[in-house]
């Protein structure tokens, strides 16, 4: 009987530690969603885009806070040639789609941050009314996003939106029909200056 009931106590203990590991554990995979533990595959990013998506380069694109499916898309688009990169498009061919899709929770769910820069105002002010006509419908209306899953592009790094947009113009980098469309539109009505009006406007940080 002193045999069964060692036996029994035993079982117990070694239970409960389980279920102690096993909690900890699972409280390791929540805070592995937050900054202060990525997931692995994700710290891959850090080097260009900054810890936790957050890039300190003007010529390198924040992705903290961009939409699921908008990452989705553009990795995609990366590895399959519908987008060019400086040495996205080449390295993109070394994550299969579960880390892929880890990277894409991982940075929607990081806070977007609007990044300070020079902008000029008189600019800006003209850039709003062009954003208001031509991008808002997509783009949402300053730090309010819309419901078409594109990203906000308050506060984007000037130097950054200034060479995509011009390669989304020459067709090196492939957007959807309607975004094609409202570009050529804004070049066709405003030229040069308006697109540098609109990026001014992005630029200034303030809807």
């Amino acid at each position: 009987m002193r045999l069964l009931i060692t036996f029994c106590l035993y079982g117990l203990t070694v239970g409960w530690s389980f279920a102690v590991i096993a909690e900890e554990r699972g409280a390791l995979s929540v805070s592995a969603d937050d900054a202060v533990y990525p997931p692995m595959v994700v710290q891959t990013c850090f080097s260009c885009h900054g810890p936790g998506g957050q890039s300190q380069s003007p010529a390198i694109p924040s992705i903290a806070g961009l939409p699921r499916d908008y990452l989705l898309n553009v990795l995609a688009a990366y590895r399959y040639g519908g987008r060019f990169g400086t040495i996205m498009d080449r390295i993109m061919g070394a994550y299969d789609k579960r880390q892929v899709e880890t990277m894409a929770d991982y940075f929607s769910r990081q806070p977007y941050r609007v990044n300070k820069q020079d902008a000029k105002w008189q600019l800006a002010d003209r850039g709003r009314q062009l954003h208001r006509r031509y991008c808002r419908e997509c783009h949402g209306d300053g730090l309010k996003p819309s419901d078409k899953g594109a990203p906000l592009l308050i506060g984007r790094w000037m130097d950054y939106l200034r060479w995509t947009i011009r390669d989304y113009l020459i067709g090196i980098n492939q957007g959807d029909e309607e975004m094609n469309r409202q570009l050529a539109r804004l070049i066709r009505n405003h030229g040069e200056p308006g697109l540098e009006a609109l990026i001014h406007y992005y630029g200034k940080g303030r809807p």
